[in-house]
């Protein structure tokens, strides 16, 4: 299954490789891989932004690594190097040779888009672009206001569980929340909480708890806002908006029984009022966050355990609270389907 979904459904979907300020500049590079696939993205001379398999035409060493500058990207193995366009410059010891056509032999290239303060790329070069994908998400996140927020820190977590797991705990409509998230529960009314589906995504949300006079109470009604919003992204990304905070998730596949979580926080700095009380919130804001994630991990990986039982075969879904996560698997099978019954060739 890892496989059929690293050749079927990772290269059709957008996937995040980091942020466009890590880009900025003609000739910044940012580079990785993802589910076995090398990727670079790199800032050229004309401030066109292009993304290519990371894979020197020669012997497949990765041509760069890490993030950094430069006018070419030079493959250290045998200094094969290849303009910011992806076009073969200089090949040493191959001139001459019978049949080696240069300009067949650039950087693959992979498709490329920014979308708020991020850089997603896909492996398919052909299709929708990433708002038509997601216009409902779009929509939704561009009403929040979040073109105000800052980029304050990042976070990554292995699970030992698949990654199919960690997104059913994140759609399941806050069932799990009452049982599992304490502090997160005493902050938002679960009686509130709703999920929308649309073609490729889905939104939950839900309204803050009412709150006293404390100033723990006024301190969680800053942190949730008038509404908390969780929106999932086909197949493995999510955003957490919520007052004036904005959580990312990119749930990174690592095999069969592991992944990683990358979280990146973001803040608006004009609704926190003076310094020092918003680096208080901000760090309170990350502390809450870090301690719902160990939460969710203890539970994706017991999970994980239960799977590999031979009790278990399947179970049954709660309709009023996991569409979401039904809504995941539908989009799965009609990958899994299309890969392994695929149309008649024409």
């Amino acid at each position: 299954m890892a496989e059929l979904e690293r050749q079927h459904v990772f290269p059709s979907s957008w996937q995040l490789v980091g942020r466009a300020t890590q880009v900025s500049e003609p000739g910044s590079y940012l580079s990785g891989c993802f589910a076995g696939e090398p990727w670079v993205v790199v800032r050229g001379n004309d401030r066109a932004l292009r993304a290519f398999y990371n894979v020197c035409r020669h012997k497949g060493r990765e041509v760069v690594t890490g993030e950094g500058s430069a006018q070419q990207l030079v493959c250290g193995y045998h200094a094969w190097r290849y303009d910011l366009d992806g076009k073969l410059r200089s090949a040493p010891r191959m001139a001459g040779i019978q049949n080696f056509a240069r300009e067949e032999m650039g950087l693959k290239p992979m498709s490329v888009a920014c979308w708020g303060p991020w850089v997603f790329i896909r492996q398919d070069g052909d299709g929708s672009s990433l708002v038509q994908d997601f216009p409902e998400v779009d929509t939704t996140v561009e009403q929040s206001g979040w073109e105000q927020l800052r980029f304050a820190g990042r976070k990554s977590w292995v699970i030992e569980c698949n990654w199919k797991v960690y997104v059913d705990n994140y759609l399941d409509g806050g069932y799990h929340v009452p049982h599992m998230h304490p502090s997160l529960n005493a902050q938002i009314d679960i009686a509130s909480y709703r999920t929308e589906t649309y073609a490729r995504s889905s939104i939950q949300s839900c309204n803050p708890i009412e709150a006293g006079n404390t100033s723990t109470d006024r301190a969680r009604a800053l942190r949730i806002g008038e509404r908390a919003i969780y929106a999932w992204l086909y197949p493995n990304f999510m955003l957490n908006r919520y007052g004036p905070c904005l959580d990312s998730n990119h749930v990174v596949p690592l095999g069969p029984t592991r992944c990683r979580v990358d979280y990146e926080f973001f803040f608006d700095p004009d609704s926190l009022g003076d310094t020092a009380s918003a680096q208080a919130f901000i760090k309170q804001s990350i502390e809450q966050s870090d301690l719902t994630q160990q939460e969710d991990v203890a539970i994706c990986e017991s999970v994980q355990v239960g799977l590999a039982s031979t009790s278990y075969d399947r179970g049954r879904y709660a309709p009023q609270v996991e569409r979401g996560e039904h809504h995941f698997h539908c989009l799965l099978s009609e990958d899994y389907r299309r890969a392994l019954d695929p149309p008649p060739a024409p």
